[in-house]
This record gives structure tokens, sequence and C-alpha cells, in this order.
């Protein structure tokens, strides 16, 4: 195991590399700092994947560059050329097929690939999920009758296959049977359809049936009336909007702690034409960084590259990024963040689709990582109980408690709890009481207490129930409050919040759980101030019934408030008749209590 650097790191950029005792790479990795990058592996607290990897390792070696893009680059190619089992990063991407265009060849032929080379070919993905390539080259053979299969086209086959039969290809396999200017027409048809460029497709085969109609080609007229129709089809199909012309690629990211969502757009001309997606967990790196090197790992090894790149999120390397695929391209390629605009809007569906992909397939408990060093929790919390109060003026104070673990809300664990020890309104007081009766109850049963418990509130709602729950356990589990306007994190008696990104995760996931108690304390609450309201004292006015005590009380709130409102109020609420009722009765209720105290 690796406790410490060999040797004292340079403060230097350039890339370091983990060893296992063969001394084969676990791990390549490139900073800016070496000395600082590098004493982050060796921290006390460090994720599970840094400790497995220093339990691996035994040597830890340093290559110093002249400058941060050279260990940029350095680091790029040690990795394709060691391929380490730690750089778990798109370590598969070559196994996503393209779509293969032999463009170099007599006949070109759209081929299924997974390998691409630098062969002059046109390559085209990679396709996630897999069965996008393999649909692609079916529309390729069935509607442009482009080749397909792997057989020689030497003009050596003397009799045509099936697909001729079909009308699914020309059969250039034979010699002689279509012209290589006429078949090459074709091939560009089908890298106009590759491209997404359906729009000039469209136009093209327009201006082709025009043509082949005025010869009087009638059957080539109506193949390519036929085509027109299915690249319509095809181009129809795209619905996201225009973020600007030519070939952009789109990518956001979704996650916290060490699991992660990146999904990606390619567009081309405005149409989305494929898409990608990827799902991290445990991963070392994390938000921004991430995206960088999910970035790097994918336009290392791209035969194609973009003319831009638009990114969620800003992180440090965009600009050596930027460079990096301006050299491979040959001209500018510019990675943005966008703030407004068409370009921003996709950026804001792809954020969408990855929270939902998240939520759908990523343990929720995973999410709450951040939570652990912020909130000196022992791991991250599989239970939480969050308390939320609800009152009307004092009035029908009720106390909510409700339960998330398992990944979701336990709406068989909620409780709520009518305060009996507070009149009026004391927030502190009613947390603090509520707090006290439900983990008294809790030790008294034997139940198990939470990993962490939330309150819906700020400073002093947290050490008002903080003190209640130190006074009945020794040692009782973390608490935090949940401030609803900043949305801060606040531990009992610590006058600084924890402030976690507003897009954060962890914070979302705490927010819907305080949301929830919210609503369950509101909805009891209602109902113990309807059903004391249908006690009120109001009904005992003569000539006074269910719907006018309630309209008094819906204006008033309290009994209270309606004996003290003057008649022109009372008139607005509930009109003069009945108004005169409730002041002659609340002046009654007044003398018979002055003459109770004389009496005294």
């Amino acid at each position: 195991m690796l406790d410490h650097p060999p040797q004292p790191p340079p403060s230097r950029p350039g890339c370091y590399i983990f060893r296992d005792a063969k001394k084969r790479p676990l791990y390549v990795g490139k900073a800016k700092n070496l000395r600082a990058r590098v004493s982050s592996y060796f921290q006390s607290e460090v994720p599970l994947k840094i400790r497995r990897l220093r339990q691996q390792a035994t040597d830890l070696e340093f290559i110093v560059t002249a400058s941060e893009w050279e260990a940029f680059l350095l680091e790029n190619n040690l990795i394709k050329q060691f391929k380490p089992r730690f750089n778990t990063l798109l370590k598969d991407d070559k196994t996503y097929p393209y779509v293969k265009l032999t463009v170099k060849d007599r006949y070109p032929k759209a081929l299924f690939t997974r390998r691409p080379e630098k062969d002059g070919a046109l390559y085209y993905g990679p396709f996630v999920p897999g069965w996008q390539a393999k649909k692609n080259l079916r529309i390729l053979q069935e509607h442009f009758r482009v080749v397909t299969c792997k057989d020689p086209l030497d003009g050596s086959r003397l009799r045509p296959c099936l697909y001729y039969e079909m009308g699914q290809c020309y059969a250039p396999c034979i010699k002689g049977r279509v012209p290589p200017e006429q078949y090459a027409a074709v091939v560009e048809e089908a890298r106009l359809f590759l491209e997404g460029r359906t729009a000039d497709l469209r136009e093209e085969l327009h201006g082709r049936m025009l043509a082949a109609a005025r010869r009087q080609d009638y059957e080539q007229a109506a193949h390519y009336r036929d085509l027109e129709r299915a690249a319509e089809f095809l181009g129809g199909r795209q619905s996201v909007a225009r973020p600007g012309e030519g070939h952009w690629e789109c990518f956001a990211l979704y996650g916290g702690g060490e699991a992660w969502v990146i999904h990606g757009f390619v567009v081309v001309d405005g149409k989305v034409v494929d898409r990608r997606r990827w799902r991290f967990d445990q991963v070392e790196l994390a938000g921004e960084d991430l995206l960088a090197a999910v970035l790097t790992r994918l336009y290392g090894n791209a035969p194609v590259l973009p003319d831009g790149v638009v990114v969620s999120h800003e992180f440090q390397d965009r600009p050596l990024l930027e460079r990096f695929l301006s050299e491979r391209k040959g001209r500018r390629v510019r990675v943005i963040r966008p703030r407004r605009g068409e370009r921003a809007a996709l950026v804001a569906t792809l954020v969408e689709n990855a929270r939902l992909e998240f939520e759908a397939h990523v343990d929720p408990s995973t999410v709450l990582g951040p939570l652990v060093e912020s909130l000196g929790l022992e791991g991250p919390p599989r239970r939480i109980e969050c308390f939320d109060i609800s009152h009307s003026h004092g009035e029908a104070t009720v106390a909510s408690c409700v339960v998330w673990a398992e990944g979701r809300m336990q709406k068989s664990d909620y409780r709520h709890f009518n305060i009996k020890s507070v009149e009026g309104i004391d927030d502190f007081a009613s947390m603090a009481e509520v707090v006290w009766r439900r983990y008294m109850r809790l030790v008294e049963e034997g139940g198990d207490l939470p990993d962490l418990v939330l309150i819906d509130g700020g400073p002093g709602q947290v050490n008002a129930a903080h003190a209640a729950l130190v006074r009945l356990l020794p040692n009782p589990p973390p608490m935090a409050g949940l401030a609803k306007r900043e949305e801060w994190l606040f531990r009992p008696h610590e006058p600084a919040p924890v402030v976690l990104p507003k897009e954060s995760p962890a914070l979302r996931l705490l927010q819907q759980i305080r949301d929830e108690a919210h609503r369950f304390a509101v909805a009891a609450h209602r109902r113990r101030r309807s059903k004391a309201r249908m006690a009120s004292p109001l009904l005992g006015v003569p000539g006074i019934g269910p719907v006018t005590a309630k309209k008094l009380l819906r204006t008033f709130l309290t009994t209270s408030a309606v004996k003290e409102a003057t008649e022109e109020q009372l008139v607005r609420a509930v009109g003069r008749a009945a108004a005169r009722k409730v002041t002659a009765w609340a002046k009654g209720e007044a003398a018979e209590k002055e003459s109770a105290a004389g009496g005294e």
C-alpha cells in the first residue's frame, strides 16, 4: 500500500503514474501543479476509489512538462498507450459502433465498425445505443441502395444477390451493372443523410426527380420521389430547436458525490442526429473535472470532430480542450457555456434528461456524499427524518415528521403531533417538543434512530431541537436545519452555514424532503384547525350557523379576533344582520368577563 509519495512531488506541471508491484500503470493523471494534485491523494478523507488505488499501488512516477498544455497532451497519449485499469472514463468507448463510409473506394460501402481508423474513410458516430448504427445501415440499404455487405466489388460476381432483386442494391459487384459516376451520386446522398443535412438531400432528390421525368424515365423519377419522401420523414423526426448551423456537440452534467450522469446531443444544421450518455459510479473525478476528462477522452480518439462544443458547466481545462480540438481539426473549434438563447435551452433539455436518468438509475444515497464532510456524518445517510411546524397565528399548532429511507419517502412512517405545551406563536418551543416526543417514543420502543435529523428552519429552530435531543440522548444523531430563503444548511450552535451549490443533487434531495415535511404539516394543521373551528364558541351565538362561523374564522382567523373586530369590519365579512348579532354577543361576553373580574 502506498501511504505517501516515494519522493516529494515538484511544484511543476506534468503527469503522474501510479504503478503496482509489477510496475504496471494503474492510473495516469495530469496536473498544473504536481505537488498540490498528488498531495490530495494522501489526505485522511478520500473517496473509496482512491483508497483502493493506494492499496494496490507500490510506486508513483512523475513526468514534468514545460506547460499545462504539454501535460494535457501527454496524459491523453499515456492513457491510450497503457490503458490503466483505474482510468475508467470511456475505457470502452472504442466498442461503441460507427457507420463507416469508404469514400476512397471506386464503389464505396457503408459498413458497421467498432474500430475507427485513419484510412481515409468517413466515420459517423459513435452511436449510443448501438442499434442506431444498424438502423442507419438498414436505411442506407433500403432507401439509398448503398452496399452494406463485405463482398468484394471487383466485378467478379456473375449473378446479383437477393438485395438487388428487392431493389435495395445497384449490384456494383457485377461488372458493368452500374457506372461509378451514378453510384457516386448515391453515396453523396447517403453522406448528406448521415450528416443530418436532410434539407439539402431533399432539394437534391427533388431536382433529380424532375430531371428524370423530363427524360421520361418515370421509373427512376418514382424512385427519387420515394427517396425524397423518406428523407422528409427521417428529417421530420428531429425535434430539438436549432442551436446554430454546422456540426455542434452539446453535453450536460448532473450528479453528486461519486455518482454522475452526462448526456450529449450531436446536432447538425440544427437537428439532433445522435445522442450520447454515460453513467459513472464511484468515479474519482467529480463535477466539472469529470466533464472535462470525458470530453478529452472522447475527442482524443474521435475520427470526426465537431465545429464547436457546448457544455453545461465551465471547467478549468476549457481553453486546453479548445486548443486541442482546434489543432486536431486544423481550424478553430469553440468550447462554450451559453447563458441564454437556443443553445442554453438545448443544454437545459440535456440537464433535465441527465437528471431523470440519474434519479431513475443512481442510488439516491450516493448523492448525499457531499454531506458527509460538511455535516460531520459517518457516511452517506440512509435514513433521514425531517420536522416542520405549522399553525395560524399560534392557533392549532401541529408538527410533522416525515421519513426518507431506502431511496424514497416512507409514507407509512410519517407522523404528526398536536403541540400541547406551547401557547401562541413559539416555533422554537414547538420544535423542541416534537423532537423530544418523537425520540422519547423511539427510545422507549427500541426503534432505529435516523442517520440525519433535518429541521425546516434556521439556527433558532435547530438549536432548540438539538437542546431537546441532547437532554434525551447522550450521543444524538447528527442534525441540520435547511432555511428556505437562502437554502443554506445550519448545524447546531455553528454560526457559519454550510452552503451547497444551487444545482447540487444533495441539496435538491434535502429540499424535496423538507418540502414534503412542510406539506404534511400544513395538511395536518388544516385538519386540526377545521375541527377546532367547527366547535367554535361562535356556534353558540344566536342566529349564527356553521357557514357564517366559518366565514368569520376564515376572515379573522381566531375567535378572539372576531370579538375585537368593529361592526363595520364584521359587515364586510358576513353582512349587516349577522354583524349585529356577533357584536351583541361580543359585548355580552365582555360584560360577563368584567363582572366576573369585579366579583373576584
